[in-house]
């Protein structure tokens, strides 16, 4: 059975400290991952949650408070964040 995904597009509009700032993170992460899963058999994705351990670790926030967030915009914390052309 597959998990839940969601393209990093429904991110646009979170805001933490700024608008956008989850989606900037998730769009580096992506490309991170790309970069270093090439020529590999593994594909490398983070969750919604895994994204707000990522992000209270680089703005030196408390997780909790960024989950608090997270949960007002009704994110799927258990979702798997892709690319929007994977998703389609």
């Amino acid at each position: 059975m597959m998990g839940k995904k969601i393209g990093v597009s429904a991110l646009k509009d979170v805001k933490v400290l700024y608008k956008g700032d989850i989606y900037d993170l998730a769009c580096l992460l992506l490309k991170v991952y790309d970069a270093k899963d090439r020529g590999t058999n593994t594909r490398s994705r983070h969750t919604v949650y895994g994204l707000s351990g990522d992000y209270a670790m680089l703005a030196r926030l408390d997780r909790d408070q960024i989950l608090a967030i997270f949960e007002r915009y009704n994110l799927p914390l258990e979702a798997t964040v892709e690319n929007d052309k994977e998703i389609e």
